[in-house]
Order: structure tokens, then C-alpha cells, then sequence
């Protein structure tokens, strides 16, 4: 499988970055290519709320926020006509993050994410992103990602 966080130069992110050991380590890949991708992931116990039976909302927005960047970066590089990952760098941060707790997510339960892209124009990619149990959606979020100078990152 070809994950957009693998191929992300430089990425210590806590949410997403293959390169920070204490880190969450999502990994999101194209589901159809270059409209809709998907991050499975499985919470730990200690990732839990004060009920320790539920997610903590925090690790949600984190995942949530860390699948929809990069699939906002993987999506620029698309634009580009880029292997994802090479130079020129294409980096995005998040803009505006909005999200919409349905109902309490059960801790140590694969999560499934999904993220499309609604619209994207010089400097922003815009996207919808769910948090799924199997066929319940448990979060909904809206998502600006700004496209930032490849600078950013030095």
C-alpha cells in the first residue's frame, strides 16, 4: 500500500508523522484516486476520555485534522503532476478545522476516516472528512487546508 505520510519528506508530526516515535502514525491512502481517500486506525486504551470507554475528542480532531492535510497534500501533488514527496516540496497546514461530534466514539474500535476533497483553488483544498465505525458515522468535519511555502518546513 503507498501511504501519503511514507512519502512525506521530514514528517515528525505527532498525528501522522512516520518519524516521531511517540507519535499516532495514521496512514491514509487513495480509495479513489484523487477525489476520496481512507485512514484505518485503532486507538489505544490510553487514548481515552475521562470515561475510559470512549476516544478522547483531541485524538479525534488530531486524526481527523493529520488525514485531511495530507490528503489535501497528496491531492496538490496530483495537481502538479508530482510523485508524491518530491521537489519541489508541496506542503499544506490546516487552515480551518471544523468539527460536528455526533456521538461518543468507543475506544479500541477500528476507525475508519474518509476524506474528499469539495473544492480546491490556487491556495486551499477544501474537504469533508467522516469518522466511521463500520456503516455509523461518529464525526463529521470540515476542512480548509492552506497550501503553505515549501520554506515552511526549514
Amino acid at each position: 500500500m503507498n501511504y501519503f505520510q511514507d512519502a512525506i519528506p521530514h514528517n515528525h508530526c505527532f498525528g501522522c508523522g512516520p518519524n516521531n516515535t511517540h507519535g499516532l502514525r495514521i496512514k491514509s491512502h487513495w480509495i479513489e484516486e484523487p477525489s476520496k481517500s481512507q485512514c484505518l486506525f485503532t486507538p489505544k486504551a490510553h487514548h481515552c476520555a475521562a470515561p475510559t470507554k470512549f476516544l478522547n475528542g483531541g485524538v479525534m480532531a488530531t486524526i481527523i485534522d493529520c488525514h485531511a492535510i495530507c490528503t489535501a497534500m497528496a491531492y496538490g501533488y496530483n495537481l502538479a503532476d508530482q510523485v508524491i514527496g518530491s521537489a519541489p516540496h508541496i506542503w499544506y497546514a490546516t487552515g480551518k478545522l471544523s468539527l460536528t461530534y455526533l456521538k461518543p466514539v468507543p475506544i479500541e474500535k477500528e476507525l475508519a476516516l474518509y476524506a474528499a476533497i469539495t473544492g480546491h483553488n490556487e491556495k486551499h483544498v477544501y474537504l469533508n472528512c467522516t469518522l466511521n465505525i463500520g456503516d455509523k458515522t461518529y464525526v463529521e468535519a470540515e476542512v480548509d487546508a492552506v497550501r503553505v511555502p515549501s520554506e515552511w518546513m526549514q
